[in-house]
């Protein structure tokens, strides 16, 4: 998909932990714009996660909408095209953003949810740019990328998804 960034994420925690993140995060329908309609429909959303306050989608999309989105979310838009795959322990996602990574939508979620681990991987525009960040307790706490050639497919792979 030409401008958007695939992103894996990762959450692991207890099964209740886990059990509610998900609920909450395939519970977002979106926000609704007062430009551009929404199906209703529930799905899996950066809004669910950390939502655009009610007078930003009163404005618009167009006037505030994508200004919010890019400085609260790290990215113009939300996800689409998400995959999941449920695990003992674990949550693994795999979806697209428009033009960079959500670092600030996932940071907030693991301060909402403290005793989950969240790492999000995110392969750049370029398809060369890997980002690899972990979070716990509402902090950054570091980054990482494993050896070898083609990292990204690596851990697209260890997460139980194909190319």
């Amino acid at each position: 998909m030409k401008g958007y960034v695939e992103c894996l994420l990762q959450v692991t925690g207890d099964a209740a932990g886990l059990n509610t993140f998900d609920k909450l995060f395939r519970s977002g329908k979106g926000p609704s714009w007062a430009d551009r309609a929404s199906d209703g429909v529930p799905r899996y959303s950066l809004h669910a996660l950390f939502p655009v306050p009610e007078a930003i989608q009163r404005r618009g999309y167009g006037t505030a909408g994508h200004l919010w989105c890019g400085d609260f979310w790290d990215v113009p838009d939300d996800l689409v095209n998400m995959q999941v795959k449920r695990l003992l322990g674990k949550r693994h996602y795999r979806f697209y953003t428009p033009g960079g990574v959500p670092e600030n939508v996932f940071l907030k979620a693991s301060y909402d949810f403290p005793l989950l681990h969240l790492r999000l991987i995110g392969l750049g525009v370029d398809r060369g740019d890997l980002q690899n960040h972990s979070y716990h307790g509402g902090y950054y706490q570091g980054s990482f990328s494993p050896d070898g050639e083609n990292p990204f497919a690596i851990l697209r792979e260890e997460m139980g998804f194909s190319a």
